[in-house]
């Protein structure tokens, strides 16, 4: 009885110390919630890894017509009382004598800050105190923290080390989409916002993303100047910043557009650390991630007009992301916008086109130029092939590397694609280690513009006519791919899809039974396989590398409407092939058409 009593004793000793480092309480289920601070004892009061503002009132009137005002040295140096976690943030200039810093608190607590502004005596030296109580909200990125790379890992995770599911929507023309009207194109939909509106939407369909750049933008820095005329256009942007980050996407903006604005200041390194500085200043305490400009790595700085100044050896790009790393206290994932994988890749050794600057080669491929950078992702544009025997080139390139790497750009549905290819290639990425894909669609990858409408073309399966192009936005936000994406998203967050290898080799755990029989095929050694199937043919395949004492669950999943259907629960192998192997033969697809399906076997336990 006495050893019964003292092991129950040491049991209760231990939930109780454990529930003092956690935080729980004895009987619960959970952490108990952190106390509010006392909003009495600091000067602001704000949420974790929400963005609060501060601002500051200069006694020198700045002209604004040169970069002096927004190139002002000014930081703001927050140090968490407790830790002594210290972080400095950049200021910056919002016209006037006006200087704001905004800053995300990464930890529960009182933060204390100062000012520092050697070149401005009346910034210098402010202090003041700032408490972050723990966010109460349901957003999972306040919830988890920021999304960041673990070099140890293929996928994007939250600060919290949870894995984050990168599905993400295209919006190069998004302050073009009008922020309060409805706008053009909005045919019946009622709505006050053209903006709103489709960010709202592509929550509802699952989408966590959303992939912008400063094009159609109320600021111009092409005269290599961020001047008095710029801050409208700023403040302008910070709706649209601040919006998404409100509603819980994560925004992987790039900073400066086309490589085009390159032409009168790539080399003024002055300007250029400017204009990043100021970026990082305004937006960084959003949950974002950068992307610096549109394709800038690399095919734009071969001989193109004004680009041949632009070299591998010297590209004003790497020199940007030297600027955004180096001012950027949260470590935001930082990558370049690929060119099309056809002309660039990591190595070169997947592209193909003739002619290719520099190899092909990717001008971040070196560890130098990544240490230097801060690079960290790959923004990869390439393009899935419906039709032709289906390689897997690019997407081992891309998984031989250390980096995360994620389908960016691919064909927009109603573009270059419909719904049949804009879903197949969602389910291409995860399946072949893209742990990210980016959507999009007619009328709202770039609202306004008219490139590629003017022409029809052809994506290997299905002719998309000029009239398909005409397309506008309040019927293309309402594309069945767009939501048949938000169904992959639920199929895989089922599974642990941080897990899933993809399988390059027919010998490993599929094999297809023809050449037609186009796929992509993940496992999790022989206890999960995920196998889509999206050949224009009834043709399947066979499952390999079966556990022989286990049974499996195997069952058809329609992505096309988010259902299963069962196959069976004690399924075991039900064949031989020609080297003596136990596999599982699948059958032909449900319904004996063209369309894509998916089997999903898993090992029952």
């Amino acid at each position: 009885m006495k050893k019964y009593l003292s092991i129950l004793l040491i049991s209760a000793f231990i939930i109780s110390s454990l529930c003092a480092f956690t935080g729980c309480t004895p009987g619960t289920n959970g952490p108990t919630p952190l106390p509010d601070i006392d909003p009495t004892t600091v000067d602001v009061i704000c949420e974790t890894w929400r963005a609060t503002e501060l601002t500051f009132n200069s006694s020198k009137e700045y002209s604004g017509e040169t970069n002096e005002a927004a190139g002002l040295l000014f930081d703001v140096v927050f140090t968490h009382k407790d830790t002594g976690v210290s972080l400095t943030i950049p200021g910056f200039w919002d016209g006037g004598t006006v200087y704001k810093v905004r800053f995300a608190p990464t930890k529960y607590g009182i933060w204390e800050y100062k000012t520092v502004c050697e070149a401005d005596a009346s910034l210098n030296g402010k202090i003041g105190t700032l408490g972050a109580n723990a966010y109460k909200g349901d957003l999972e990125i306040y919830k988890r923290g920021f999304v960041k790379v673990d070099p140890a890992k293929k996928y994007f995770v939250f600060d919290d080390n949870t894995p984050f599911f990168y599905l993400g929507d295209t919006h190069w023309g998004m302050f073009n989409e009008s922020f309060d009207t409805k706008g053009d194109n909005a045919g019946d939909i009622q709505t006050d916002s053209h903006f709103k509106y489709i960010v709202d939407k592509r929550i509802e369909q699952g989408f966590t993303v959303y992939q912008s750049e400063p094009i159609g933008s109320k600021f111009d820095l092409t005269d290599g100047i961020l001047g008095a005329n710029d801050i409208a256009g700023f403040q302008d942007a910070d709706r649209y910043y601040k919006y998404i980050a409100d509603k819980g996407l994560v925004h992987a903006n790039a900073q400066i557009c086309f490589p085009t604005f390159a032409d009168k200041i790539a080399s003024d390194n002055a300007a250029l650390e400017v204009f990043a500085r100021y970026w990082v200043a305004r937006f960084g305490a959003y949950p974002v991630m950068w992307t610096l400009a549109q394709e800038i790595d690399n095919d734009f700085f071969h001989e193109k007009g004004n680009q041949s100044h632009i070299t591998a050896e010297d590209n004003m790009w790497v020199r940007v992301a030297e600027f955004m790393n180096k001012y950027d206290a949260y470590d935001h994932p930082l990558s370049g916008h690929q060119e099309g994988s056809g002309s660039t890749s990591i190595t070169g050794e997947s592209a193909t086109t003739l002619n290719k600057s520099n190899g092909g080669k990717s001008v971040f491929a070196s560890e130098e130029v990544t240490k230097r950078t801060g690079h960290n992702w790959w923004a990869c544009q390439t393009h899935v092939d419906y039709k032709d025997d289906h390689h897997f080139k690019t997407a081992q390139e891309y998984w031989a590397s250390s980096k995360v790497a994620i389908m960016y750009e691919s064909k927009y549905c109603y573009l270059w694609t419909k719904n049949f290819g804009a879903r197949v290639q969602g389910w291409v990425a995860y399946l072949n280690g893209f742990y990210g894909y980016g959507y999009g669609a007619q009328d709202i990858w770039c609202f306004g513009s008219s490139f590629g409408k003017d022409k029809q073309t052809h994506d290997g399966v299905e002719l998309v006519t000029v009239k398909d192009k005409q397309i506008q936005w309040h019927e293309s936000v309402e594309f069945e791919s767009a939501y048949q994406v938000g169904y992959m998203r639920q199929f895989l967050q089922q599974l642990e899809w941080w897990n899933l290898i993809p399988d390059f080799d027919k010998n490993n755990y599929y094999s297809p039974s023809h050449e037609s029989a186009q796929y992509s095929c993940a496992t999790i050694g022989n206890d999960v396989y995920v196998i889509y199937i999206f050949g224009r043919s009834a043709y399947t395949g066979m499952i390999r590398g079966l556990d022989a004492s286990a049974t499996y669950t195997v069952k058809w999943y329609n992505p096309k409407t988010n259902e299963y259907t069962l196959i069976g629960d004690k399924i075991t192998a039900n064949a031989i092939d020609g080297e003596g192997n136990p596999v599982y033969n699948i059958g032909q697809k449900p319904d004996l058409t063209t369309q894509d399906w998916v089997i999903l076997a898993t090992k029952n336990k």
